[in-house]
């Protein structure tokens, strides 16, 4: 059985092939859907640590939370120019502070290499997903235009 997104944020077994979704050596792979935001370039690399300090990244099913996603600043990649409203982790927004345009985005070095990180707090709650490890894409864009690409694993496990 073959699971695909339904909708914006549910999971939903069905009998369709989904570019959102592959079964990949045994696990499902979630990517996102491309934007117009990011044009016809390919977007530039970028390391991104979700669930930052946590190296198993686990996730508990049906845990009403945020994930928090670290955009790891570097010698190429100064976090200060990412426009936290184009930030996309496998198509959803990041979490908006209230009924403000604010988003809960921090900067912090978290992996003491000197260069400022970008911490952002995503949406958990909604998302109906079995257990297993996932890719999760995470896509940004800077205010100069440039599209950001990340990745990293997460492991769902029951609560």
């Amino acid at each position: 059985m073959l699971w695909t997104w339904a909708g914006t944020s549910m999971a939903a077994p069905t009998g369709n092939t989904s570019p959102d979704l592959a079964l990949v050596d045994g696990y499902f792979e979630i990517t996102a859907q491309a934007s117009k935001l990011f044009g016809e370039q390919g977007p530039t690399p970028m390391m991104i640590d979700i669930n930052p300090g946590s190296p198993e990244n686990l996730v508990r099913a049906g845990a009403k939370r945020v994930i928090p996603v670290a955009i790891l600043g570097s010698s190429d990649l100064d976090v200060i120019g990412i426009n936290p409203r184009t930030i996309r982790l496998n198509g959803v927004d990041i979490m908006l502070v209230g009924k403000s345009d604010k988003s809960l985005c921090r900067q912090a070095d978290i992996n003491d290499d000197s260069y400022q990180d970008l911490v952002c707090d995503v949406r958990t709650t909604g998302y109906k997903v079995v257990e297993g490890e996932y890719t999760i894409i995470l896509k940004a864009g800077t205010y100069n235009g440039e599209s950001l690409r990340g990745e990293d694993r997460i492991r769902i496990v029951r609560n």
